[in-house]
């Protein structure tokens, strides 16, 4: 293979280079990020000088494209602060968008990036937060490796859906058993839990299961009274611990939910609930409850509830030792043994509960490695089998929560001339300084609410003449009296706030205007009065503060499953380094027999970034990119958790995805093109004794020898439990299937043979 060289251009030339319609266009456009996959060929270019990029500026360097439009982009790059983003434009489209750089010094980086023609390239990279240097540039190209498309359907279909901040993604199953999925949208504290049904052409039908808002958590499908249909169990908080409720029970009576109350249900113990489970605790054939909570203060009761089904609609709490006590809000629940009972892998902290099938667990944490059993930052887990070699491997998605995020957060956009700050609502004091030649303009201020009601106001200038602006993060009646008729924003000019207070001591933002062109802001907490205060000002040419800003980098990690414990293979496998990863789910959505990662990230403050698909290559890596347009770069929010299935029945992996905070709900259809064959299996209820197909085991056997397992549950959980019945294999080159067999978590068995490929069999 020839090899070009690339030139660089000189340091004043890139210095000299006017970007600013370019990287507007980068802020905004689709983008591209991938990170290994099977490369079976020698260097194709080579860089021998190094390009330095000034922070939050750009540099370029010219290349020649042959060979593969897809290629592996492989580079070393230097930062010199705590922490940076890397983005890449090939011509002025994304390749690249938004690395993460997670810490000073060196990172070796292989992304696999697709250009769009032959020839003359321009590759301009963009440094956000610190100065890079790249170094080693190297191109190669990349075989065997399908690429995945997604199509946005969500305006297609009917899922129209409002802005809302979300609670740790959807339930899905088929909730009116017409043979496609359904599935509920969990929406937290402003917009109740919402059902959306499929119906002709695959349009959908949105309903609001309760007729006002509350505090609105994770939920779970799951037909506990045996009857064919499918019920749901909705959790509900307690008021950040001040008024513990219980959960709400949905009876799916003729394709209708009706709540039943719970002195009826026996379901009332109060808690600060989170993450419903359905699961056979003792294995007698019907669904048993497991509700994973957060920790009451002041309470001495315990911590996680666990009721037995006494049918009737009737429940009878059980107290179980050990994992009754353990501190977790999110749960998965998955056979990591293949004993065929139940485990459960309760975050954050994380411990690995082993189920022994009679209302007991065994408390198997020490099988996990040491680096994860102190970890506090996992959002969401995916049981994945990486190898297909029948034991169940686990992805564990990392990333800051709200609380953790609201510390000191800071985002400073030099195109945009935009300021976006997120601190907490506790006492004390945070301030900045900043140059703007003219006006500047505070808006986005949300002040979330934690029992504080009193006034938050804006302060100008040495005599602190104030402002009120109408902020967000209350419900209406929490929201101060002063506030309600308030502008959203406010534009300040230099005049409006000549010099500064010299004490500043009540709840508020203090701007002052230090004269030419220089300002100064810092807001004020008296005591603990919100969990968050949000804000951001633009029209700003420079900031500059003498804090420690929010290093949000966390790290996922990935657990092989071993005959004799986990085994951390996060770099073996190339997972991504750094990033704020909020949820995670899993499917083949290449149908080339090996499963792959869809994992959602949190981003910027005000700016949502692509996700990840992490593919799996079948040769003992992923490969991570973002060009596959599950992405909706407008969307107001943030990446958060979702499900991927088959929504339109074709065989190939869909994918649901939820946008955190002001963001909305979106289907994405899987568009990919040359793909492997499939098969799909719908696990009903067991032959003999009705048993529901929750943690049935489905075994594939190809006519060349290949086997495949699968186990009835979620794609990937954090708060909510799905129902995915429809079992999905990829098959790649595979023909022929030689056999099926089913086992339900009761013994029953049953077994086909002789199966065709491409075909959904029930």
């Amino acid at each position: 293979m020839s090899k070009t060289l690339i030139t660089n251009e000189t340091k004043s030339q890139n210095k000299q280079v006017k970007t600013n319609n370019i990287l507007l266009t980068f802020l905004v456009a689709s983008s591209l990020l991938t990170s290994c996959a099977q490369i079976n060929s020698a260097p194709e270019f080579l860089v021998v000088e190094p390009l330095d990029i000034a922070k939050n500026q750009s540099a370029h360097q010219s290349v020649s494209i042959a060979g593969n439009l897809l290629k592996k982009l492989s580079f070393d790059a230097y930062i010199t602060s705590p922490y940076a983003t890397l983005s890449i434009m090939a011509n002025n489209k994304i390749i690249v968008d938004n690395l993460n750089l997670p810490s000073k010094g060196k990172h070796t980086i292989n992304i696999i990036v697709e250009f769009e023609e032959l020839g003359n390239t321009t590759l301009s990279f963009l440094s956000r937060s610190s100065a890079t240097t790249i170094s080693n540039l190297t191109l190669t190209d990349v075989d065997d490796l399908t690429p995945v498309t997604f199509n946005n359907i969500s305006t297609d279909i009917g899922l129209n859906t409002e802005t809302t901040y979300k609670y740790g993604g959807p339930s899905i199953g088929d909730y009116d058993n017409d043979g496609d999925y359904d599935f509920v949208l969990n929406n937290h504290n402003h917009v109740p839990t919402q059902l959306v049904t499929q119906g002709d052409n695959h349009q959908v039908n949105i309903q609001r299961l309760f007729s006002h808002s509350l505090d609105f958590h994770g939920s779970a499908f799951g037909d506990y009274d045996l009857d064919g249909d499918l019920d749901l169990m909705v959790a509900r908080g307690g008021a950040n611990g001040t008024n513990p409720t219980s959960y709400i029970l949905l009876k799916n009576e003729q394709g209708k939910y009706v709540e039943l109350p719970s002195e009826q249900t026996g379901i009332k113990v109060p808690a600060r609930g989170r993450s419903p489970r359905w699961i056979d605790l003792d294995l007698d054939g019907d669904l048993d409850l497991m509700l994973v909570n957060a920790k009451t203060p002041n309470s001495n009761g315990p911590i996680q509830l666990f009721y037995k089904n006494l049918g009737n609609d009737r429940f009878e709490q059980v107290r179980v030792a050990g994992i009754e006590e353990a501190s977790a809000e999110r749960t998965l629940v998955m056979d990591f043994n293949n004993d065929n009972i139940d485990d459960v892998l309760l975050f954050s902290p994380i411990s690995l509960w082993q189920g022994n099938g009679d209302f007991t667990f065994t408390n198997n944490t020490h099988l996990l490695p040491d680096n994860v059993k102190n970890n506090r930052t996992i959002t969401a887990a995916a049981n994945i089998d990486i190898n297909n070699d029948g034991r169940i491997d686990l992805y564990l998605a990392n990333g800051k929560n709200h609380y953790n995020i609201s510390r000191k957060s800071i985002d400073y956009n030099p195109m945009t001339k935009r300021l976006d700050i997120r601190d907490d609502g506790e006492t004390g004091t945070t301030a900045i300084k900043f140059t703007a030649a003219n006006s500047i303009t505070l808006q986005d201020m949300d002040l979330t609410y934690r029992q504080y009601n009193g006034n938050f106001r804006i302060y100008l200038g040495k005599d602190k003449k104030y402002k009120v602006v109408n902020a967000e993060g209350f419900q209406p009646h929490q929201r101060p009296l002063e506030m309600r008729e308030a502008p959203h924003e406010l534009t300040i000019k230099p005049n409006d706030a000549q010099g500064w207070p010299e004490t500043r001591q009540e709840n508020g933002l203090y701007i002052g205007h230090l004269g030419d062109g220089h300002w100064q802001a810092e807001w004020v907490r008296d005591q603990n009065i919100y969990w968050t205060v949000t804000f951001s000002l633009t029209g700003l040419d420079s900031i500059e503060h003498n804090w420690a800003a929010n290093n949000r980098n966390v790290q996922d990690v990935l657990l092989l499953n071993t005959p004799t414990s986990f085994t951390d293979v996060t770099d073996e496998w190339n997972i991504p380094k750094g990033g704020n990863s909020w949820g995670v789910t899993v499917g083949d959505f290449n149908n080339d027999s090996w499963q792959d990662l869809f994992v959602f990230r949190y981003g910027y403050l005000k700016q949502r970034v692509a996700d990840l698909l992490l593919l799996n290559t079948g040769k003992g890596e992923f490969a991570a990119t973002t060009m596959h347009n599950a992405f909706t770069p407008d969307d107001t929010g943030h990446g958060d958790m979702g499900q991927a299935f088959d929504f339109n029945r074709d065989g190939l992996v869909d994918l649901l995805s939820g946008s955190e905070e002001k963001g909305k709900w979106y289907l994405y259809q899987n568009q990919t093109g040359n793909g492997g064959n499939y098969l799909v299996f719908n696990v009903g209820y067991s032959p003999v004794h009705g048993v529901d197909a929750y943690s049935a085991v489905v075994t594939l056997t190809t006519a060349s020898g290949k086997k495949y397992k699968k186990q009835v549950g979620s794609a990937g959980a954090a708060f909510s439990q799905s129902y995915l019945n429809k079992v999905h294999f990829g098959l790649g080159d595979e023909t022929a299937i030689s056999r099926l067999d089913v086992r339900w978590r009761n013994g029953e068995t049953k077994s086909l043979s002789n199966l065709a490929v491409n075909t959904h069999y029930e």
